[in-house]
């Protein structure tokens, strides 16, 4: 189980140094206020990474994982709309879909396996 934990851990300081590094660009494009949202998200995913191995945070990882899902397809359901795009990309797909699923079931068999 501490196997899990440690893996778990290392893929959400991941998942939330991406999202600084996209947070930066957001900054340069949209400037400063635009940052708020992710910072907070960034925030949250780095306290949920040090508090993996609580049962309160794996609840978290999997809801928070289950919503960057919802929003996956969400968007892509958008982006059947001729007037809206969705850029399908392997680094879209790695951060958005890959990295929150492979959590989500990291999360659920900590649970299980407590």
């Amino acid at each position: 189980m501490r196997g899990m934990e440690r893996v778990a851990r290392s893929l959400l300081t991941m998942q939330a140094a991406l999202e600084l590094t996209a947070t930066l660009g957001l900054a340069l494009l949209s400037g400063p206020l635009a940052t708020i949202g992710p910072l907070l998200h960034a925030a949250f995913l780095l306290v949920l990474a040090a508090k993996v191995h609580r049962r309160w945070a794996q609840y978290a990882v999997i809801a928070a994982e289950g919503l960057a899902l919802a929003g996956f397809e969400l968007q892509q359901l958008l982006g059947l709309l001729p007037q809206l795009d969705a850029t399908v990309n392997l680094a879209g797909l790695l951060t958005t879909l890959a990295l929150p699923a492979v959590l989500a079931v990291l999360a659920v068999r900590l649970l299980v396996h407590r």
